[in-house]
């Protein structure tokens, strides 16, 4: 009876190693299973966040290039503005000066002319007053 107590005990025995090992094999197997679907959704969620970030990023990068196409355009814009403002200065400042060499022009014609008239006067009351002599 012992002996035969004996292999029945190691029969179950054997019998829940073998469970425990199939029970251990599984929950490896599951755990493992559960490891890789973890790794899996860090992976993609990982991705995502790095697809938002790029997206993101590409979404700052073209609003502050059209912030600077903007700016750009302003600043050629009130160039321009300068420009023009500067060169509406310089023909008022030009037509200015060519009315005040006109202005002297005239002037130094009058002098030159009352100074001819002048010139005559003196001669005739000259050749008068020789007459007189």
């Amino acid at each position: 009876i012992s002996n035969q107590i004996r292999i029945e005990y190691d029969l179950i025995l054997q019998h829940l190693k073998e469970e425990n090992r199939l029970e251990l094999e599984e929950a490896r197997e599951t755990s493992n299973i559960k490891l890789d679907q973890e790794i899996l959704r860090y992976k993609n969620e990982k991705d995502e966040a790095i697809l938002k970030a790029t997206n993101e990023t590409n979404e700052t990068i073209s609003k502050l290039n059209q912030q600077i196409i903007s700016e750009r355009g302003k600043i050629i814009a009130e160039q321009q503005n300068n420009a023009r403002y500067l060169e509406d200065e310089f023909k008022l400042k030009e037509d200015r000066m060519n009315q005040y060499v006109k202005d002297i022009k005239d002037r130094d014609l009058a002098w030159q002319d009352e100074r001819a008239d002048v010139l005559k006067e003196v001669q005739r009351l000259k050749t008068e007053a020789l007459k007189m002599v």
